[in-house]
């Protein structure tokens, strides 16, 4: 009864069935073709290039400058000399890092604080944080944690990185090559 109720429908309506098909196998295609467009994974494939896959010592810092944070409402700025790398972020993250920049507590803790109270109740120490590179119009940023011989390197958005440095009175360091790439000098009148 249904294949003959389908195969009428479809002789009434045929532009109508050849649509839907067409927008079925379109739809199909993009989900099982382009599921990496979809998902996501085509911004995250080759963000590590070839080099950075190897195992480096996370204290080798000579490709790093050592920064002033300083923090406004819409961005930090990195300052070493007479450069400085800006980078835009919204008031809420911004804000975030110049409370705890200055040690101020909310009266609700933020997922920075629940952070640093998770890592410091397992006494392990931030070394440091540091702004590695720019992909994408993106800044890609790594966190320094260790605890006796054990080190974790996390993968981290600059403005919690920066967070999390600014409770832990950890150093910030910023790729040297990317200071001078995208730094601006901020010494001229």
């Amino acid at each position: 009864m249904f294949w003959y109720r389908a195969r009428r429908w479809l002789r009434r309506k045929k532009l109508a069935a050849i649509l839907i098909l067409l927008l079925f196998g379109a739809g199909f295609s993009l989900v099982y073709f382009g599921a990496p467009l979809l998902s996501g994974f085509a911004v995250k494939e080759n963000i590590l290039p070839a080099e950075r896959l190897l195992l480096a010592d996370p204290y080798d810092l000579t490709d790093y400058t050592e920064v002033i944070v300083d923090v406004f409402s819409d961005g930090v700025l990195f300052k070493y000399e007479c450069r400085g790398l800006w980078i835009a972020m919204p008031y809420e993250k911004s804000f975030a890092i110049k409370r705890n920049m200055a040690g101020v507590f909310d009266i609700r803790p933020t997922q920075h604080d629940l952070l640093y109270d998770v890592i410091t109740n397992y006494d392990i120490n931030m070394s440091y944080a540091r702004i590695e590179r720019m992909q994408n119009n993106f800044f890609y940023a790594t966190v320094l944690l260790e605890h006796e011989e054990k080190l974790l390197q996390l993968d981290s958005r600059p403005s919690d990185a920066l967070a999390l440095a600014a409770r832990f009175k950890a150093p910030v360091y910023v790729s040297t090559k990317l200071l001078q790439q995208q730094g601006r000098d901020i010494c001229r009148d």
